[in-house]
């Protein structure tokens, strides 16, 4: 009995081009869902970061004015000029000038006729809504009590 010869090649351990084609894509395709899902979550922590800023910012103004007018016995005011620019005035003279986060602005500020009263005492005059849009237009408000330093955010 004659054995019968097989050929057969004799497989080599390794990969083929076409296995480091496949790999390398596939790799390619995971990066670009990483870095755009990367990219999403920058901006949407950068604009919490910059709403919480802008926030403490406009309590800031107006409390630093209202301290501002008691210290110097005079009464002053907060005029809303633009759409993110606060100037604050006291005895008819520019003390500082606020400006909110780039891409952020004000809105509905004639309901208050753009300005702010502040009396000698510190004490805010007019009770107001103060409105503004973040980045990506979700609207923001700060409400102002009268006769007090009280400003709430919601």
């Amino acid at each position: 009995m004659q054995r019968v010869k097989r050929y057969f090649t004799k497989m080599h351990k390794g990969t083929t081009l076409i296995e480091l084609i496949l790999v390398l894509s596939v790799l390619v395709i995971l990066m670009g869902f990483c870095i755009t899902n990367y990219f999403k979550l920058y901006d949407n922590w950068a604009n919490s970061t910059n709403i919480d800023f802008c926030n403490n910012y406009i309590l800031h103004m107006l409390k630093n004015s209202a301290v501002y007018c008691e210290n110097e016995n005079k009464s002053g005011y907060l005029l809303f000029i633009g759409e993110n620019k606060v100037k604050f005035y006291c005895d008819n003279k520019k003390i500082k000038e606020y400006k909110i986060p780039m891409g952020f602005r004000f809105i509905n500020i004639e309901s208050f006729n753009q300005r702010i009263g502040v009396n000698n005492l510190g004490e805010i005059l007019k009770a107001c809504t103060i409105n503004y849009e973040d980045i990506k237009g979700k609207v923001h408000i700060i409400t102002i009590r009268v006769g007090t330093r009280y400003a709430q955010i919601k």
